[in-house]
């Protein structure tokens, strides 16, 4: 009864996080980045490695900004965080209409972005659905993470659109206008925490609901930064391949328009990886389904530094690729909640984002900078490959769940 209740009472704030995170800066700027970053470089001028440092900025701003939203979300409250950082992302991403042929400009306009767009990282959302849901938080999460397959599914193929319209600044501010559309009424209206009640409703002296972990008790023991240093290499060779998917079926001698189709498959398989490793999370332990999502995409690397062109195999490397996208913050949200509880979530998961950004957030410059000076991708591809196996060995060595609140 509790499991259909959970769901039966949450749903609404279910919808309203899953929005949201679709609408995020981590979904709707990281996704469509490869698209716009063809046709960015073509007009500017400028080189692909200059083009991704944009993306590469808004990463690893969140090495300072997700620990402060952390901190206020833990303060204020996740809703009050995500009503006013909906607006301010639609805002800040119509600046990219005014950028000139100024490099400098185009790396503000990011900058400006990831500051004031913070609130709309998937901390904002995966708080209250944690709250909302313990029996079945881990299909929770991945029902409110698929938001960004959502946009990884449409958004490329959608700003492929616009662009070919309307030119790459022009479509930014009409993008901006989408976000704000869809997301704002969806927050305002859906995404609330649950009262008092229902937390007593969601109580279970089976689960690990009693946890509570200070962020000074985990940052003293060994799990934060094992969790840390698995997430940065395999959050490197996500975002990285990610990024720069586009500009290398571009290489292989594919349209824009058909690479962009392609990219879209991610977006389909990061759905499916969300809520796949959501059900699982449920049922296995965390770490040995974490193993095999994060080391998935050395078989996207090894597709795409061969000589294969074929549909079927395009198609295989992206659909890889979308699994390990769709696994790692869902990971990431469960494995905090679960060995940490929800005490200091903000802050901790903050902390843990410290780690996503560093390696998501170097992988798509290096990659640029590997095409700009080698004239491929084959190195950066190699290390992928290593970082993949390395980060699904790490994560194993977490040990069992916490079963009562425990000092570390």
């Amino acid at each position: 009864m509790k499991e259909k209740n959970e769901f039966h009472i949450g749903y609404k704030a279910l919808i309203g996080a899953m929005i949201g995170a679709g609408c995020g800066l981590s979904s709707i700027s990281f996704y469509t980045h490869s698209v716009f970053a063809n046709a960015i470089s073509s007009d500017t001028g400028w080189s692909r490695g200059d083009v991704q440092l944009g993306v590469s900025i808004m990463i690893l701003m969140a090495i300072i900004t997700a620990p402060l939203v952390g901190s206020l979300i833990d303060r204020f409250g996740a809703r009050i965080i995500g009503l006013i950082s909906v607006p301010l992302y639609s805002l800040s991403m119509s600046l990219f209409f005014f950028v000139d042929d100024d490099l400098a400009s185009y790396y503000l306009a990011w900058a400006f972005m990831s500051i004031l767009a913070a609130g709309t990282l998937p901390i904002t959302w995966t708080k209250i659905v944690n709250a909302w849901f313990n029996r079945k938080r881990g299909l929770a999460l991945g029902l409110t993470l698929a938001g960004t397959g959502i946009a990884a599914t449409f958004g490329p193929t959608y700003v492929s659109l616009l662009i070919s319209e309307f030119g790459w600044r022009l479509s930014y501010l009409i993008l901006s206008l989408t976000i704000i559309i869809i997301a704002f009424p969806a927050v305002f209206f859906l995404f609330k925490d649950p009262g008092s009640g229902e937390l007593a409703l969601f109580s279970d002296k089976n689960n690990n609901i009693n946890v509570n972990v200070s962020a000074a008790e985990a940052l003293l023991g060994y799990k934060f930064w094992v969790m840390g240093i698995a997430l940065i290499f395999a959050a490197a060779g996500i975002s990285g391949l990610i990024t720069s998917s586009v500009p290398i079926l571009v290489d292989k001698g594919l349209k824009l328009s058909e690479a962009a189709q392609y990219a879209g498959l991610i977006g389909l398989s990061v759905i499916l990886g969300r809520l796949l490793v959501g059900v699982l999370l449920d049922y296995f332990w965390a770490p040995l389904v974490a193993a095999v999502f994060l080391a998935a995409p050395i078989f996207t690397s090894l597709i795409f530094s061969s000589h294969l062109e074929s549909g079927l195999a395009i198609s295989l490397s992206m659909i890889i690729l979308g699994l390990a996208a769709g696994a790692e913050l869902d990971l990431l949200a469960f494995l905090v909640s679960r060995y940490f509880g929800l005490l200091d979530y903000g802050k901790l998961y903050g902390g843990q984002y410290i780690f996503f950004s560093i390696g998501a957030g170097l992988a798509p410059a290096a990659f640029g900078k590997a095409f700009d000076i080698f004239g491929n991708y084959d190195l950066a591809l190699n290390l992928v490959a290593i970082t993949s196996i390395a980060s699904g060995l790490l994560i194993l060595t977490l040990g069992r769940y916490p079963e009562v609140r425990e000092s570390y």
